[in-house]
């Protein structure tokens, strides 16, 4: 009973960091774009960053530093920032990528070598990492929304207050989020002779004005922290 008791934290954060990475968002956009072009390890690249920020977000909270993490996402200069970087990367994705995807998609039709050029990058970038991570840290509700799930769950009980079992719930979280995106990576990547798959991949534009969007919204709320303080 006892280890059990010792394992409910760490399960706990698997299955809310599981679920919770589940709804759209740039980075669920990202490594479905990343994952569909077999990409396999850029999308696990983004998905270690993104998942990173969930686990070192949830492990800052429960060990009671939430209060100074406060203080610098709540920082107007550091939330603009970071949602200038997500525009940045969705106009990257509509004008570069785009022309990019198209030449290796007209190069895999034909059945001739992957053409090399300025359009394409080199492979194996490490810097995917980077990327995961700031776009997991510009959603502006990433720091409330975790601290209202593990105030409830310290309310019902179902995690102690303790230093151990806030380290072993954001380990969970940080699997649970690694593990949902492994999923979809693994899903994208064996569709991607499907009819499907090949939707996917020439749905760059979409992927663009998705991140886009996501960059604007957290944007312009920014900017109203600016106007409204």
């Amino acid at each position: 009973m006892e280890g059990f008791n010792h394992a409910l934290p760490a399960l706990a954060g698997l299955l809310t960091g599981f679920f919770g990475a589940i709804p759209p968002g740039p980075l669920n956009v990202t490594i479905i774009r990343k994952a569909s072009h077999k990409k396999r390890h850029d999308a696990y690249r983004v998905a270690l960053g993104g998942a990173s920020v969930d686990g070192l977000l949830c492990g800052a909270i429960g060990l009671g530093f939430g209060w100074i993490l406060e203080k610098v996402v709540s920082q107007r200069y550091v939330r603009l920032g970071l949602a200038f970087f997500l525009l940045a990367y969705g106009l990257k994705v509509l004008v570069w990528d785009r022309r990019r995807d198209k030449a290796l998609d007209e190069a895999e039709l034909d059945d001739v070598p992957e053409p090399t050029g300025p359009f394409v990058p080199p492979k194996g970038k490490p810097l995917y990492l980077l990327v995961g991570f700031l776009q997991g840290a510009a959603n502006p509700a990433l720091f409330v929304n975790w601290t209202i799930i593990i105030s409830f769950l310290v309310s019902h009980r179902l995690l102690h207050p303790t230093p151990g079992a806030a380290v072993l719930f954001a380990a969970g979280v940080g699997v649970g989020v690694f593990l949902w995106f492994a999923l979809l990576i693994e899903i994208l990547d064996r569709l991607h002779d499907h009819p499907i798959g090949l939707w996917i991949r020439r749905s760059t534009f979409l992927a663009g004005v998705l991140l886009v969007a996501f960059g604007l919204y957290f944007t312009f709320r920014s900017i109203g922290d600016f106007v409204g303080g």
